[in-house]
């Protein structure tokens, strides 16, 4: 068994998917549970906005545990920009692993983001001038990676600025973390196609809602995106009704961004408004846009496991809980894989 501890859903997601696509059988869980058939389980700790403390006995607790499944690797996901508890969390780790140290690798070279000369960059902006400095949870003052994670003589980080600086080759006393990039780097050489992995995308996909609970997604221009795509985009401040179905197959209910609002209590008004929605419509894919959404759409339903569907996108979990719709999963930072969202007219 391989174990991902990540610490939002969406990242658990996201590796999951990657890891299916690679020809094993995946599984995304809330609760670590070793009991299935599963080769790779992403586990959520769901710690992102936690305190550090919390962040550090929860991380150090499910890593035990799965430590006594005796898995054959362990990968510590981490969000590609740096949020989060990331050095407490690595640490906990460690400790509970017993490693030596880490090599992480937040770098997702696919996406432009980079680290050269210590310095990250989006798509050759620095960090602290994209829209990542203006994150309600985590606003992004520097470009520093060291100075973004915090000092640690237990983890390395070196620069990355190609897929080809992927290539590390690590032994079994170094834990690896980071980013998306770097999990599908490593996990190329644990195995690869297991079995055959048949893609289901080509199935018809109507209606679709689209939950998005992203601040960057939002300022990265996704409402324009998704009307490009023939989705009705509806923010909160606007009236909605079930009957909406009744003139199309593809909805986006977001946040949008207000000015000063907790986004706990706007994320539980975008669940409970999506609800009505979704109760009126067999058959429904829903598409979570960034771990927060995910988490607390899920918690709302009442899952904690969920099967792998091999769809083939890049960067998106396709889930599917016990009884329950498709998901698609994905952080909210990214655009959205051509043909994941649409549906057949």
């Amino acid at each position: 068994m391989i174990a991902i501890i990540a610490d939002d859903f969406s990242g658990a997601a996201e590796l999951a998917g990657i890891a299916e696509a690679r020809g094993f059988k995946a599984e995304v869980q809330t609760q670590f549970d070793p009991n299935s058939d599963a080769e790779v389980i992403a586990v959520d700790t769901d710690t992102r906005l936690r305190t550090e403390s919390e962040a550090v006995q929860i991380v150090g607790e499910v890593t035990r545990q799965i430590i006594a499944a005796t898995p054959v690797w362990i990968y510590k996901k981490t969000d590609s920009v740096l949020r989060g508890h990331i050095r407490a969390e690595i640490e906990a780790i460690l400790d509970a692993t017993g490693k030596r140290d880490c090599l992480y690798i937040p770098a997702n070279p696919s996406k432009g983001r980079i680290i050269d000369g210590g310095l990250y960059f989006v798509n050759g902006v620095p960090l602290n001038e994209t829209v990542f400095a203006h994150d309600p949870d985590y606003p992004c003052h520097t470009a520093v990676v060291r100075e973004l994670i915090g000092e640690s003589e237990r983890i390395r980080v070196p620069d990355v600025t190609s897929m080809d600086d992927l290539k590390h080759l690590i032994d079994a006393s170094t834990l690896t973390a980071g980013a998306a990039d770097f999990f599908a780097s490593s996990i190329a050489f644990l195995g690869c196609g297991l079995r055959d992995v048949t893609s289901h995308s080509a199935q018809a996909r109507k209606p679709m809602l689209l939950l998005c609970g992203s601040l960057a997604a939002w300022d990265s221009g996704r409402a324009d995106e998704m009307k490009k795509r023939r989705f009705v985009v509806q923010t909160l401040d606007q009236p909605i009704s079930p009957a909406i179905w009744q003139q199309t197959q593809k909805i986006m209910l977001a946040i949008g961004h207000p000015q000063s609002a907790d986004t706990a209590i706007l994320t539980a008004r975008l669940i409970e408004t999506a609800l009505p929605l979704i109760a009126a419509q067999n058959g429904l894919r829903i598409g979570l846009e960034g771990g927060a959404t995910a988490m607390a759409f899920i918690r709302r339903m009442g899952w904690t496991r969920f099967e792998v569907i091999p769809e083939g996108h890049t960067g998106v979990g396709t889930l599917r809980p016990p009884g329950g719709p498709i998901l698609c999963v994905k952080p909210g930072s990214y655009p959205w894989p051509e043909g994941c969202l649409e549906c057949q007219d």
